[in-house]
This record gives structure tokens, sequence and C-alpha cells, in this order.
């Protein structure tokens, strides 16, 4: 019987190869699908590169059966080519599901191989056997056994690029292609080699096989247009699947990092439902609250809130969320938490609300403020309040004061302004230390008596500011004699026994000022009137106090600038000899030329110079000036014995008072005899420094002379320690001698003292004759007073040095 000889259609061939690549490369596809699937997921993609691989294995071996062209019509046995189908299935499918497995040792890659090598074996011949023509086959056994070696090999090789693209997809996917060409060439190997291994012969009696047949043409066409068909649906749902894997994995990794990020947040965040259960809970809520994570899942939010922030005990945290979300919800706010312990500490929440399946969630971030809330404590305790009392400081009082001012209206309240008497000694003497502890004190007494009803603050210093809402003259009357009664009891300290007293001003709104500092001003006004009165007391603020402390303040502006502007002058009062009527010594005395006020006596501005320390300068300057025109007259060749300068006992408790002595006379030329230095009997009240400073002057050769003797509260026995040379018997005592037998009998002491003593005695303000008659009797040495000379200035008082000559007690 003659052989039958086809021929291959090269495109059908072409085809044939491309289905096998394609299809080849569409299952490696899948393979890398199937890495991390799980579940369903995985049987998905097993089903799927069954169905991918086995289609494209018989579709490939079908299209390669239509290339080979012979001289005959051919039909397919219906059964033998769903076997046939079937059988390259299984195959596809036992591939699939062994590289699945978590393991694949040799053993059953080989075992893998064998069967699906059997499968596509069976495909391909029982595909064979499907054919219906006018022909017989007869196989080489050879090429036959040829093509099984090559199907097992190349299942073989089919399961070790598997599992190389399921194990290490980075390193094999580079060579997808390759791989795909390397398996489509097996497979289109395996076939071809299996259709050399055919050979056909006609048989007319080999037509009426099967019971079903499909045309092939009808039948190419269906596997072309299907296994395009199926490797597009691929290609869409590996695209498909592929991107909402990678979807799934960012929202994976970002819903990760958002827990991580929550997990590890300081901020509590915690998550509850609408009924105010917890459902989360972090890390930093963990922390902040004390409670673990594992006791507060499903408990409510109650748990941290303390009592106060509570709206609903019946309803638990329902209406407090409720009413949250047009209250909370979108903004920050403060209150407090409540820890595990019961304490409760300041926080800030801010809120979130999502809606899901018609349920309500919210989500609170709340911020431990408790060191936050320390530093603004602080700040406004620096800002407002006094570092050593606690009390407000003088801001604070300012902005209180303003803000009464603005609710009052004409509605009256009081401004107590007070200090402590003397407290400059409490200093000096027992050191600030003890000053401010005495502050400490007096502080505490204030707060137990008043704080309940009055706003306090320290105003500076030992100044003190109480200020009463609603609060009548009267009322304020009675507050400042119970806080006189505070100060009483003495304060102890260090074993110290202080007794403190105040002054007390009282302001009263709207009469006495409307506004802050005007209040406090008057309040300070009457304060120091208060204290002009002899302290321990409290004083109303009226406009004459005012007028006299302003016309006061109004001096004391002026005399800081006296000395500069040249409106101080010094007057000179002649010293008459008793018994010649011979002047040879003068007083100097100072005069301050107001430009406004004109000449104000030094009895007006002296006392305000020794408050305001201003004397030591102008002391200064006065007896530089003094002992400048006293060396001017010597030089003009008058005989003058002395010239006298009154020296206050602020001056002379300066530290360098006897050095200033000293350079003054080496600056003016003046002969240290020629100085008499007036000291009043205050200056002696600290005799362990004066007596040193008399006897440094005395050693100089400085005259000293005791002035207003016997108006003050000096020993009698002091007489004998210091150094003096004249005392001066006060004019209060003179003017008087004749008309008063005391006061007769304390002239007659004083000169019979000065006598024994052996000292100059000087009477000041004798204005008539029968006194200066009384003194010669008496033997007092000199006298100055109206009955010679008032004061006179400088020019003035040359014109009688120029005629002293004819002045006698006789021409008197």
């Amino acid at each position: 019987m003659e052989e039958m000889v086809g021929t291959y259609n090269p495109g059908f061939v072409i085809l044939s190869v491309i289905i096998a690549v394609v299809a080849s490369f569409a299952s490696l596809q899948m393979v890398e699908r199937l890495r991390g699937a799980r579940k369903w997921q995985r049987w998905k993609w097993i089903l799927s590169g069954g169905i991918m691989l086995g289609g494209g294995i018989w579709s490939m071996h079908f299209v390669a059966m239509l290339a080979y062209e012979m001289d005959m019509g051919v039909t397919y046995d219906t059964v033998l080519l769903t076997l046939s189908i079937l059988s390259s299935a299984v195959a596809s499918l036992t591939a699939f599901f062994l590289i699945s497995q978590k393991t694949l040792h040799i053993r059953r890659l080989l075992t893998g191989a064998f069967f699906i090598g059997t499968g596509i074996i069976s495909m391909h011949y029982v595909g064979m056997e499907a054919m219906i023509m006018p022909a017989s086959i007869r196989y080489s056994t050879w090429l036959v056994g040829l093509s099984v070696v090559i199907a097992y090999t190349a299942s073989f090789v089919a399961l070790i690029v598997f599992r190389g693209f399921l194990n290490q997809p980075g390193k094999w996917s580079r060579y997808s292609w390759g791989a795909a060409v390397v398996l489509g060439a097996a497979i289109c190997g395996m076939h071809y080699t299996g259709m050399e291994a055919a050979v056909f012969f006609p048989d007319q009696g080999a037509m009426g096989a099967g019971s079903s047949t499909i045309g092939a043409s009808t039948l190419g066409y269906a596997v072309t247009i299907g296994i395009l068909g199926l490797i597009g649906l691929f290609i869409l749902l590996v695209r498909f699947d592929s991107k909402f894997e990678n979807q799934s994995k960012r929202l994976a990794f970002v819903d990760q990092m958002y827990h991580s990020i929550i997990d590890t947040a300081n901020d509590a965040v915690i998550t509850i439902s609408g009924d105010g259960l917890i459902l989360n809970w972090n890390q930093g809520a963990e922390s902040m609250f004390g409670h673990e994570k594992d006791t507060v899942l499903g408990e409510p939010l109650s748990l941290i809130i303390p009592e106060k922030y509570r709206l609903s005990h019946e309803d638990g945290l329902k209406r407090f969320l409720n009413t949250g979300v047009r209250r909370v919800v979108g903004s920050t706010v403060q209150m407090e938490g409540l820890h595990k312990s019961g304490q409760t500490f300041p926080v800030e929440l801010s809120m979130s609300v999502t809606e899901f399946n018609e349920e309500t969630y919210f989500t609170g971030i709340i911020r431990d403020i408790s060191e936050r809330v320390r530093h603004q404590d602080r700040i406004e305790e620096l800002v407002y309040k006094d570092e050593l009392t606690k009390l407000p400081n003088r801001r604070m009082l300012n902005e209180h004061l303003t803000s009464l001012i603005e609710r009052s209206g004409t509605e009256k309240f009081a401004v107590l302004f007070f200090d402590l008497d003397r407290f400059k000694q409490i200093n000096d003497v027992y050191g600030h230390r003890i000053g401010d502890q005495v502050l400490v004190k007096i502080t505490e007494r204030l707060r137990a008596h008043f704080e309940s009803y009055a706003f306090l603050a320290r105003q500076s210093g030992d100044e003190f500011v109480m200020v009463l809402n609603e609060a009548s003259s009267y009322q304020a009357g009675r507050t400042a004699e119970a806080l006189l009664k505070t100060f009483k009891p003495p304060i102890i300290l260090e074993g110290v026994e202080l007794f403190i007293s105040s002054s007390v001003g009282i302001g009263l709104y709207p009469e006495d000022g409307r506004t802050a500092d005007g209040m406090i001003k008057s309040a300070d006004t009457a304060m120091y009137q208060a204290k002009l009165n002899g302290g321990a007391r409290y004083q109303f603020f009226t406009a004459d106090i005012n007028e006299s402390i302003m016309k006061k303040m109004m001096l004391e502006t002026g005399l800081r600038k006296a000395v500069e502007k040249r409106e101080l002058e010094i007057y000179y009062q002649p010293q008459v000899d008793v018994g010649s009527g011979e002047v040879n010594s003068f007083e100097a005395l100072v005069r301050w030329n107001h430009p406004e006020l004109g000449l104000i006596s030094p009895v007006d501005f002296i006392p305000l110079a020794e408050e305001t320390k201003l004397i030591v300068p102008m002391g200064e300057w006065i007896l530089k000036e003094a002992c400048l025109q006293f060396q001017g007259w010597i030089n003009q060749g008058f005989a003058l014995k002395h010239i006298s300068v009154n020296i206050s006992a602020v001056q002379f408790n300066e530290s360098d008072f006897p050095q200033m002595v000293e350079r003054v006379l080496k600056e003016t030329g003046l002969d240290p005899g020629h100085l008499d230095l007036e000291l009043t009997e205050s200056v002696i009240q600290n005799p362990e420094m004066a007596i040193p400073y008399m006897h440094q002057l005395k050693t100089m050769g400085v005259r000293l002379s005791l002035d207003d003797f016997g108006t003050g509260y000096s020993s009698l026995s002091y007489l004998k320690d210091i150094p003096l040379d004249t005392l001066k018997i006060d004019k209060s005592f003179t003017q008087t001698v004749l008309e008063n037998q005391k006061d007769r009998a304390v002239v007659d002491t004083i000169i019979q003292m000065a006598l024994n003593l052996e000292l100059n005695v000087i009477a000041e303000g004798v204005e008539t004759d029968d006194q200066l008659h009384y003194l010669m009797n008496q033997k007092c040495h000199q006298y100055q007073g109206y009955l010679y000379s008032a004061p006179l200035p400088k020019h003035e008082l040359e014109k009688l040095l120029y005629g002293r000559t004819d002045h006698t007690v006789a021409d008197r």
C-alpha cells in the first residue's frame, strides 16, 4: 500500500509555535500570581493556570495538526477529541497543583513530570486517534519513543521553571520570555516529533468510525478564536488582579503604617463607638491613663473622664458624644483626664466622627498638656505674681483695677495703700534676708484675714495694696482698723522679736480717681500723710493733703536742680561778743530763691533735703561756698575768728564725712581753725560712730559746736566724752527767759555747765536789750539774733563789716 505524503502550511506552523510560547508565558505569569495566594485565591490560580496551560498545549497541538495538509478531508471524533482536551487539562492542573505545594523536592518533581508527560502524550495520541479520514495511521516506534522522552523531559523542565518563578520571582522574572520560548519549543518538539512518527495510508473503510464528528475547518476557527479569547481574558485578569493586589498591598502597608504610627504615638489615640464604648486604645493611651489595652476595650469612655465633665450618668457617654458632635468635633478643647490612680490632669482633646453602616464612630486624639500648663502657670506667675510673696504684682493690680472700673461704673470701691513703718531699719540692722522673711510672714497674715473678700497685691518693696469691692468709706475705715491690728502681734524670726506697724492710705472710687493709676496715687498720697502724722494709723485722701503733697513733690523736684541752677544762696548772721559788742564770727545759713515760689525758708526745704538725702551734695556745696567766702574776707584784711556751718545728721552719718571736710578745706585754702561745724543732738544718738568722727575733725583743727542744746534727748554724760568747743542755747529758751521761770532756770544751767566745762556758749534768738543784759549778767559769751542783725546776704553783710568798728554794746 502506498504511503500518503502531506506538506506543512508555514503559517499554521508559525501560529502553533506562537500559541505554545504565548501559552507558556501566560502560564509563567499565572505561577507568579500563585505566589503568596491564600485559600480560595490559591485554587483560583491553580484552575486558571491549568486551563490556560492545558488549553494552550492542546490548541498548539490542534493548530499544528491543521498545519499538516494532505489531499483528503479530515473530521474529528467528538468523544476522543474531548478526551484529548481533558488529558491536556489534567496534566496542566497537575503541574500547577504540584508547584503550589510548600515543598517540591526532586522525587515529587519526577513523579509530577511522569504524570504531566503521560497526560501530554495521551492528549497528543488520543487527539491523533480522534481524526476521521480515509486513511489509516501507522507509527514509527523509535520516533514515538522519542516523543515520549521529549514529553517527560519537557514536563520535568516545566516544573523546574515553574518552581523557579514561584520561589525566586525577582531572579526568574527577567527571563520570562526566554523561559516561555524554551517551554514552547519543548511542547512543539514533542508534537512535531509525534507527528513525524505517524505514517498515513489510504483506507476508505476508516471514514465510518465515530458517531459524532466535527469539521476540521470549523474546529480550527473555534480553537483559534477560543485560545485567543482565553489569552486576552487572562491578560485582563492578570492586569486587574495585579493592580488590585498592588492597591491592596499599598492599603495594607498604609494601614500597617497608620497603626504603627498610632501605636507609637506619644498622644493617646482612642476609637469609641457611638454609645461611648472604647474600641481601640494605643500605647500612648496606656502610658497617659495607666490602663492596659486589654482591660479597657469594651469599657465606657467615662473611665478616663472626671466626674465634672460627664453629662449623663444614665445614658453613659452617649449624650456627651452627641452634643460633642457640635461642640467638640472639628475643634480642639481643653479639659481634664482621669488617671487610673484617681488623679486628674489637664489634656487637650481633638475629635473626629465617622459614619459606617449607619453606625457612628469617634476617634479622639488626647494630649497631656500638664507640662505646658505648668509652663504657662509659671510664665503667668512671673508676669502677674510677685516672686517673693506670690501675691499679685503691680501689673496684675493695674489690670484688676482697670477691669473693676470698667465694670463698676459709678459703684463705689476702695483702695488701701499701706507699707511697713521703718522697714528700712530692719533691712539695715538684720539684713535683707530677714527683711524678706518679714514680708512673707506679713503676707501670710494678710491672706489669712483679708483674702476671702479683698484683692491683695504687692506694689513694690514693703508697699502693699488692698482693693475692696462695693465698699463705703465706713467699711474702708473699719477694714483699715482691722489691718492695723493685724500688724500688732510681734514677728519672731531666728530668735529675734520684731514689732511692725503700718501706715494706711485710703482712696475711694470715683471721687478720688477715675483710673487705676489715679486711685493708686490717691491712696499712696494719703498713706504718705499718715506717715507724716506719726505712722501706725490710717488716713483718707483729701484735696488738701493732695495739694500739700504736690507742693512737696514740686519742691523736691526743684531742689534736685537748685544747686545746678544757682538758686541757692548763703546768708550770714553775725555772732556778737556779749561784753564788747564786737562781731568776728558768723553763722552761714542757706536760702532758696525759687523761681516761682520766691524765697523759701530752710524750715520748708531742709527736712525734705534730709528725707531725700539731697542734703549730702547740698551740704557739701554750702560748706564750700561758706569757706570760700570767709577766706575771701580774711584775704581782704578783716580780723575774723570763725565761720559756723550747720551739719545735718544725714550728712554727718556719711562714711566719708571727715574726708569731705578735709577736702573742702584744702580746696578753699581756709585754715581749719576758722571753721566751726554746728552739730545737732541727733548726731550723737549713735556715739560709736559720732565720737570717732568728732575726734578726727578735732585732729584737723576744726571747731565743733552743739546746736539747739536742751531740745533733744542726748544724755549729759556725752558732754564729757565729745570734744566740743561751743554750746548753743536754743532760741525757744532765750526768747522767754524773762517771762518763764523754768526757761530761765534752763538757760542759767546751760551757761553754768558750759563755763564749768570750759566751753564757749552762744545764745540764739536774742531780740531785746533786756534779754541781752540778762545774758551779760549770766556771763554768756556770745549771742546772735535780730537785736543785732537778721541773716544777711553777702553784699549787705560786707557793708556791716566795713562799718563794724562803730558798733558797740554801748551804742545799742
